[in-house]
């Protein structure tokens, strides 16, 4: 056993051996040998096995309630009982056993139970002592107490109700307070104790119904306070003014590195304070203004402010109305930022032409790590124009462009342009809800085992890959009108110069929008007054009148609103429709050098068209 007191007890108060070894004996030391061992705290196992205790528990209540002593102290015991202390007689006589004794004298007597520490211990374990508070913790409690008193007392002056979880954060460093009514009043109770609070680097007022006067006190609070340096007021409607107080704020030189504004309520007309912010501050590193209602013309200021700053690091556009012009002017900002390693473009409609020009800007960008354009009208012939521009970037980490409406075909030409690159570094690539084919898994497989880089891709779901049918050379595209004009033209037998004819009124040989419209529904009226065969094939033929506003677009290319013999005859060349028939018939009446009608061919129509009135 651990404890080194291994004697027997003799008559005269000599003790004979532990406590815990007596345990195996039938009685533990009776109270006669010796005067420190009572009688109340020895038991013997039969007496306690008639308790009901088997022999183990009957050994470990044992240990558990027999004397533990330990030499050197004053027994507590014979204090309790007035038994006066007695020494050794045999260490008087200076007997070498007894002066062994002498100095294990027992002199604290005590019952053990379960405190927590080990019954073998030799030594007894001491109390953990409370933590000495400093000069310092109590200055800075007495610190925190004050900013709790400051906001306290601002409830009291502008007669607000105090806001008990703002009592308990009004000293923490992030301070998060998400969907508090506070209102304008209680921001600013709020701010006035922020002003020379210095524990609290960053605020989040998200859905607290700041308004315009909140947003003014929280950058009223700003100028004073130089130790907040991220502000998020998302979902508060701060409007112009609120707006028009941060970018004040910023162009003041405030050292701001995060702002975040969110569902402020921002209009178009309120670009030029976003475009502000972006411009004039040197410190801003992070700014969110998605959610608002930012759209073409407001775009272009903020994609002129892009293009010159160059510390801005994350920006969020998302969920705004950016497209046509605007959507060009913010790809040429970022074609020529140096600094953004993050941009979100989602839920926008940067479509076909926004997709050329971010194309034009990831080919030359080499800062941009993240590129989020889902959502955003990209369909077949626009991801092509974006894809281009990322097979020559070599710094691109990111690209989600999922939630478009494009084809796996369309799937399988972007991973098969990235395979191909050598200098696309992209490592994750996002298609979410975008359906892709099985040689698209088997595509990127060979990839992962070919490509050094690891390439990660979020799509939806997929379907079995089918061999294409067979595409007939001589089928029609349906789909292009012109192709659908011509051969109508052909099925009824009309030449080129018989519609002119018919529909010029004027004689110059050309005819405007409206007459080209006005032509085709009085053909289409004839038509109707004609058999039900004659009408079911030629309806296969006619024009909608969007197909008929585009097909004018592409016959005016010279931007006049006028289409002539010439446009005509260049887009007969230009239509595969197999009818070379009609085309050789055109060409046999009319000269054509260059795909423009020549004057003596010009003259000789006007001649003809004259006899005819005649």
């Amino acid at each position: 056993m651990a404890l080194s007191l291994k004697s027997k007890y003799r008559p005269g108060g000599g003790l004979t051996h532990s406590p815990i070894t007596e345990m195996d004996e039938d009685v533990v030391t009776p109270a006669s040998e010796g005067p420190y061992v009572t009688r109340e705290n020895t038991r013997s196992r039969a007496e306690v096995g008639a308790l009901g205790m088997g022999s183990k528990k009957a050994s470990l209540y044992l240990s558990r309630t027999a004397s533990l002593v330990q030499p050197g102290r004053e027994s507590r015991a014979s204090s309790r009982s007035g038994t006066p202390k007695q020494e050794d007689a045999s260490s008087k006589n200076g007997d070498k056993d007894s002066s062994s004794d002498k100095t294990s004298v027992f002199s604290l007597q005590k019952e053990f139970t379960f405190t927590g520490y080990d019954i073998m211990a030799d030594v007894e374990p001491q109390p953990t002592q409370p933590k000495k508070t400093t000069t310092d913790d109590s200055d800075e409690e007495k610190y925190r107490r004050t900013n709790t008193d400051s906001y306290l007392n601002a409830c009291r002056m502008l007669g607000q109700v105090p806001v008990n979880y703002v009592a308990r954060h009004i000293n923490d460093k992030n301070m998060v307070m998400k969907s508090h009514p506070l209102g304008p009043p209680g921001t600013r109770a709020v701010c006035i104790a922020l002003v020379n609070n210095r524990f609290v680097e960053s605020i989040d007022f998200e859905d607290n119904d700041l308004g315009a006067d909140g947003a003014v006190s929280v950058a009223e609070m700003l100028r004073d306070n130089d130790v907040i340096t991220e502000v998020r007021i998302a979902e508060n409607l701060i409007g112009s003014r609120g707006a028009h107080a941060f970018t004040e704020l910023l162009k003041d030189g405030k050292h701001l590195h995060t702002l975040d504004i969110t569902g402020s309520g921002l209009e178009d007309s309120d670009s030029k304070y976003v475009a502000d912010m972006i411009e004039f501050n040197p410190h801003l590193r992070v700014l969110n203004v998605s959610h608002n209602r930012l759209s073409e013309h407001g775009a272009i200021d903020i994609g002129r402010a892009i293009a010159i700053n160059d510390t801005l690091q994350e920006l969020d556009l998302s969920w705004n109305h950016i497209r046509g012009h605007g959507a060009t002017a913010v790809s040429i900002g970022l074609q020529r930022n140096v600094a953004l390693k993050k941009i979100n473009l989602s839920w926008n409609g940067f479509a076909k032409h926004g997709a050329e020009g971010l194309g034009r800007a990831l080919a030359e960008n080499r800062t941009l790590r993240e590129l989020d354009v889902s959502n955003n009208r990209l369909g077949m012939k626009a991801v092509p124009l974006l894809i281009k521009g990322l097979q020559e970037n070599d710094g691109l980490d990111m690209l989600r462009i999922g939630q478009n409406p494009f084809s796996p075909e369309v799937a399988y030409a972007i991973l098969k342009a990235i395979g191909e690159s050598e200098k696309c570094v992209l490592t994750k690539l996002d298609l979410s809800d975008i359906v892709v084919r099985t040689d698209f898994i088997k595509e990127w497989d060979e990839i992962k085992s070919k490509r050094p880089i690891p390439l990660r891709i979020m799509f939806g779901a997929i379907v079995k890959s089918v061999t294409a049918p067979a595409k007939d050379p001589d089928a029609l595209d349906w789909r292009d009108p012109v192709v659908r004009m011509f051969k109508f033209m052909h099925d009824e037998g009309y030449r080129v110069i018989d519609l002119l004819k018919k529909w010029d009124k004027d004689g110059n040989f050309s005819v405007d929008r409206e007459e080209f419209k006005r032509g085709f529904q009085e053909i289409k009226a004839d038509i109707d007054n004609q058999t039900k065969e004659k009408q079911k094939q030629a309806e296969n033929s006619l024009l909608t009148a969007a197909q008929l506003d585009e097909l004018v677009d592409r016959l005016d290319t010279d931007g006049d609103g006028e289409v002539d013999l010439g446009m005509f005859r260049k887009l007969i060349k230009r239509a595969a429709i197999g009818g070379e028939g009609l085309q050789k018939e055109d060409a046999s009446t009319h000269q054509e050098v260059g795909g423009e009608i020549t004057d003596g061919s010009r003259q000789s129509g006007l001649r003809n068209q004259q006899a005819e009135e005649d």
